[in-house]
């Protein structure tokens, strides 16, 4: 009999885990800013359950995706090669998971950024309980000082 409560439990636990993944699915705009003034534009695409191809593999709450960052604005104490960047773009590919309720972990893997516009970050973002908007901090060089804040994409 606990064999089976175990089962059932675990069983239980992946649902409720592939469930929150699916809900931070779609598109999402946001803004990235940290202490130094710089402030870079998102527009996120996030994959999880059935629709992911990748996901299923790895486990049912993983949940892939691609940011394209714009740099929007540079710090004053920005190198003044980076001002040269503003509205430059790059791609930044995360992969990640729902941990318990509402706090997606994402950590980037791999950039496509010709120009150095901008480097691989790791997120800790809390998803809204009506799961429209995500935020929280970045990796951002080591210092956990970069703000992310996202709304999911209107249609």
């Amino acid at each position: 009999m606990k064999q089976f409560l175990a089962l059932g439990l675990m069983l239980m636990s992946a649902a409720v885990c592939s469930a929150q993944s699916n809900a931070v699915a779609g598109e999402w705009h946001g803004i990235w800013t940290n202490p130094a003034g710089t402030v870079y534009s998102a527009e996120m695409t996030l994959e999880a359950g059935p629709g992911c191809k990748t996901c299923a593999v790895l486990s049912s709450g993983s949940i892939r995706g691609r940011i394209v960052w714009t740099l929007r604005k540079v710090g004053p104490k920005a190198p003044p090669e980076q001002a040269l960047q503003v509205d430059m773009s790059t791609t930044e590919l995360v992969k990640g998971e729902m941990k318990g309720a509402g706090l997606l972990v994402l950590d980037g893997y791999q950039i496509d950024d010709p120009h150095g516009v901008k480097a691989l970050d790791k997120y800790r973002l809390a998803v809204s309980d009506n799961g429209t908007v995500l935020g929280g901090i970045t990796l951002n060089g080591g210092s956990w000082t970069g703000q992310f804040i996202a709304m999911r994409a209107q249609p």
